[in-house]
């Protein structure tokens, strides 16, 4: 990953484990989405493109993503995974921008992939994990249970 990547990745999961402590004392004061891309499958675009280049196209689709959101908004990459924070927003309308921006991106080649998009209207049911949950093993948690806790799913085919 880049270093700009490194630092995303870092204030995003402050953030994160911020809005998560702030939750839990304040319910219901404060709402805000959370959008996972999921790049099924980071070994074809390694045996397709090579290591370098694989991380070079997701650096690019790194960049793309801040580029498109608000400065409040952040994104935050973790291997072949993406994540959106960002202020409380229909869900439809982030999965059209989303959606917007993936095929958009994937005109340079990531759509030889699956990507799954799944969004989260926090807080849900996972907002109370636990008191000392971390944002890593909150995302995890999303991760593994995603079609129970999004709110909307959606899964870009890869393209023959």
């Amino acid at each position: 990953m880049s270093h700009e990547d490194l630092e995303a990745h870092d204030k995003f999961l402050f953030t994160l484990e911020w809005l998560l402590a702030v939750t839990k004392r304040h319910a219901g004061g404060l709402q805000f989405g959370l959008a996972h891309i999921n790049y099924e499958s980071p070994k074809i675009l390694g045996e397709t493109y090579g290591a370098q280049k694989a991380a070079q196209k997701l650096d690019e689709v790194s960049h793309s993503l801040r580029k498109a959101f608000r400065k409040s908004d952040l994104v935050a990459r973790d291997g072949g995974d993406f994540w959106i924070l960002v202020p409380f927003a229909p869900a439809e309308k982030l999965v059209d921008k989303i959606r917007y921006i993936i095929e958009t991106a994937s005109q340079s080649g990531l759509q030889i992939v699956e990507r799954d998009i799944s969004i989260f209207l926090l807080p849900n049911d996972a907002a109370q994990l636990g008191e000392n949950v971390t944002a890593q093993e909150f995302l995890a948690y999303l991760k593994m249970n995603h079609i129970t806790l999004a709110s909307n799913e959606i899964s870009l085919p890869a393209s023959e």
